[in-house]
């Protein structure tokens, strides 16, 4: 399952932008033992907060690390291109290994829950072409 935490890391495969944009559409909460964890988890982007990370914060890790992201898009602002999560797996490809009628059955399912600049104009597939 996807977690928040992985986006502290994750760029974009094609301009290798940082941070991506997570839009999560289906989440569920976790029983995971956060007891013997350093925090904060993330060094540099808290995706959970969608925020910097500055040492002298507190941060709500042991909420975020609890929760699982079932569905979702990753986004790069950069270059526009997006990432689809599915059933908890993100799919970083790069767009020659990305199949357009794969990508297009993803938007159309989440077409009301994304933002236009997804379904409309993102890379390397959107519903208007």
């Amino acid at each position: 399952m996807m977690r928040y935490w992985g986006m502290d890391f994750i760029r974009c495969v094609h301009c290798k932008h940082h941070p991506l944009e997570l839009i999560v559409l289906e989440s569920e909460v976790q029983d995971v033992d956060t007891s013997n964890m350093e925090f904060p988890l993330c060094k540099t982007y808290c995706a959970y907060l969608k925020k910097e990370v500055k040492p002298s914060e507190q941060y709500p890790c042991s909420e975020c690390l609890r929760t699982g992201i079932k569905t979702g898009v990753l986004y790069c602002p950069s270059c526009n291109r997006w990432y689809p999560v599915k059933e908890g797996i993100v799919y970083l490809l790069t767009d020659n290994r990305r199949k357009p009628e794969n990508d297009k059955k993803f938007l159309q399912a989440f077409r009301d829950k994304l933002p236009a600049v997804i379904v409309e104009k993102g890379l390397p597939h959107n519903l208007s072409e």
